[in-house]
């Protein structure tokens, strides 16, 4: 295939970014992770999967995209031209520029050893001999050569992977980055971060070189504007810098109950998600946050059960035993809507979600409290963002002495929330990678808001 394409490119051609827009298609070849391609809770996403497909959008073309197992298999695929492009944070090896043409990179980082909680940390100075796991032709196992250090390729393996094997305690250390282990901290509670090696490192887009450059240099032209225009950076903050960051108690407890108490009700969630349309992982969200999925869970205010129902509740609901994890699931999901129903009509998509949750925990009267509170002061109180700003000055008295439902701990829906959103993230990825699904899988996403 290779010699065939090199007697096709010694004919007179367009340049191959225009024979792409007559085709109307850009085949991108990437690898499943948080940074290059996943399945997340509104559908396909990813830092370089919004960054492809507006590149595809400013060329006029339709991306399509193709997971494969690692990046060695998705580099070939450009090789042999399967593909148009690689884009799976593709760190490339010094050897790489004389197969591929390398967009510029970006992001910039630093290559670092992680390791599992309670491991020493890597030393590259005195651990020469200790094995260092990295995927097989990788850049990891390139440095480790450089470096002298004693490199344990894995054929076949992703790098997410081998990081996931790492947490678990499976393999002592691996090569990575600063940047892929940021955006795995929440995922991935037990990896840590090690020493970094001083040699600066940059993922890069790949394309073949037995066509024109064309298509690079249409590549560099678009990241340097998206440089310029504030995306890029604000793609790097989304999925790097400004992941929220949980400490380590709450992402290990959190996991170590995803194994061990939900399986016991996730069929519940599921039922109730499908009575009422919501999605099970949501309510499994709100589920954590309220009992940790604690059925017998009660509080000194008399809530009870896996959604802390209370008293009043449970019997709006025709909830009989609250601490029975069918009904409080159902109920707790009944509930919601009816707090739903509440909420304006005209506020729609994640907004009324928002509010439907802070409702939820506080009651509406208070949050439509803070939303008079907003508009008083300018704000917009149809948007989320502007009333969290407000519930907290709830507790004050010269602002809820000017209320209609009076004293409210008005931080407390603002953390709610923010841990659901939490909570609810993590689910869907753990849930989408259990099922085999990725950013190209063809599955309904549900609504996050029930009145969409």
């Amino acid at each position: 295939m290779v010699l065939l394409l090199l007697l096709v490119q010694g004919c007179e051609q367009p340049p191959l970014a225009k024979r792409l827009q007559e085709r109307g298609k850009l085949k991108v070849a990437t690898v499943a992770g948080p940074l290059s391609c996943y399945l997340g809770e509104k559908g396909p996403a990813g830092l370089e999967y919004e960054l492809v497909r507006r590149f595809a959008h400013e060329l006029g073309l339709t991306p399509r995209f193709r997971v494969y197992p690692n990046r060695k298999a998705a580099m070939t695929a450009v090789q042999t031209g399967e593909e148009d492009m690689a884009a799976g944070f593709i760190i490339p090896r010094s050897t790489d520029e004389h197969h591929y043409y390398l967009s510029n990179a970006l992001v910039q980082t630093l290559p670092s050893f992680a390791h599992s909680m309670g491991q020493s940390r890597f030393d590259p100075r005195t651990m020469q001999a200790t094995p260092v796991v990295t995927p097989q032709d990788s850049y990891a196992q390139e440095l480790l050569t450089h470096e002298q250090l004693t490199a344990y390729p894995l054929e076949g393996a992703a790098e997410e992977s081998i990081l996931a094997l790492v947490n678990l305690g499976i393999f002592d250390y691996s090569l990575t980055s600063v940047v892929q282990l940021k955006a795995h901290a929440n995922l991935l509670p037990r990896l840590v971060p090690g020493n970094t090696l001083e040699k600066p490192i940059g993922a890069s887009w790949l394309f073949a070189r037995f066509y024109d450059s064309s298509l690079r240099d249409r590549a560099n032209h678009f990241l340097k504007h998206q440089e310029e225009n504030g995306f890029l950076q604000h793609l790097r903050d989304k999925y790097i810098e400004k992941v929220p960051a949980y400490d380590y108690v709450t992402r290990r407890d959190f996991w170590k109950h995803v194994l061990d108490r939900l399986p016991k009700y996730k069929d519940l969630f599921k039922q109730a998600g499908k009575e009422t349309g919501i999605d099970w992982r949501l309510l499994a969200a709100i589920g954590y946050q309220e009992s940790h999925w604690n059925e017998k869970a009660k509080s000194p205010t008399g809530v009870r059960g896996i959604m802390m129902l209370t008293q009043d509740t449970a019997r709006q609901q025709k909830i009989s035993n609250r601490m029975d994890p069918k009904q409080s699931i159902l109920g707790g999901a009944r509930h919601l809507l009816w707090m739903e129903a509440r909420v304006p009509d005209h506020i729609q998509g994640e907004d009324l979600l928002w509010f439907t949750l802070a409702s939820y925990n506080i009651g509406y009267g208070h949050v439509e409290d803070a939303r008079v509170l907003t508009q008083r002061q300018g704000g917009n109180p149809d948007k989320w963002e502007d009333v969290r700003r407000r519930l907290p000055l709830l507790s004050q008295r010269k602002y809820y002495s000017t209320l209609k439902h009076g004293h409210a701990r008005g931080g407390e829906p603002v953390a709610y929330v923010e841990n659901i959103r939490y909570y609810y993230r993590l689910l869907v990825y753990w849930d989408n990678a259990e099922r085999g699904l990725d950013c190209t899988s063809e599955t309904p996403q549900r609504r996050l808001a029930l009145k969409n």
